[in-house]
């Protein structure tokens, strides 16, 4: 359910945004990525293959988002999870509520009501340099995590981002998705791409 948001959230930041089923050949083309992996019994477990793709992505200086609520505890890791930085904290329940954005991350101030998905959401903490980016207001835990690797970045989280509720900004999913861009370094202009999967069947 997120990609549809996701694609409006990066065409509004002025951004162009092809929307995919699986990941493309041409991946090394596209200067940040996007995957869904959806929320139990609607997600999709990463293959070994599909990891080692966004793996080899990143290693050529790519920027990637991937979203799940089972990728980060529960599922297998693949060779692109070290990548992130996260560490999965437990298992989880169906306990999102209020999203908070930490306050020393470049989401201070935002707070999204969640009405998505919400299942076996994994907790999640942030190793290393990593840092946390969005944490659940009650019970208290991390659900959001951004790292920086020098010529890659990435933001990893286990909740949908079109279960996000506008509010007032900076708390808009327009805002959010501008926070994370500018994470990412992109430039401004029309030029830069990203993907999503259009089902949480295929990544």
């Amino acid at each position: 359910s997120s990609a549809p948001a996701l694609v409006q959230a990066v065409k509004a930041n002025g951004f162009g945004c092809d929307l995919v089923t699986s990941i493309p050949s041409g991946i090394n083309s596209y200067e940040a990525a996007f995957v869904c992996l959806g929320i139990y019994s609607d997600n999709h477990q990463l293959s070994a293959s599909e990891g080692q793709l966004l793996a080899s992505y990143l290693n050529n200086g790519g920027q990637l988002y991937m979203e799940g609520g089972d990728t980060w505890y529960y599922d297998t890791k693949t060779a692109v999870h070290p990548y992130f930085n996260i560490t999965g904290v437990a298992d989880g329940s169906d306990d999102l509520g209020i999203l908070l954005g930490a306050s020393s991350a470049f989401t201070s101030g935002m707070s999204f009501t969640y009405t998505g998905e919400n299942n076996w959401i994994d907790r999640l903490a942030p190793a290393g340099s990593a840092f946390a980016i969005m944490n659940n207001s009650n019970p208290s835990y991390t659900a959001g995590v951004a790292y920086d690797g020098g010529s890659y970045r990435t933001v990893g989280l286990s909740f949908e981002f079109g279960g996000l509720t506008d509010g007032s900004s900076p708390s808009t999913r327009n805002d959010l998705m501008a926070a994370i861009l500018g994470f990412f370094q992109l430039p401004v202009g029309p030029l830069t791409a990203g993907f999503v999967p259009a089902s949480p069947n295929a990544c």
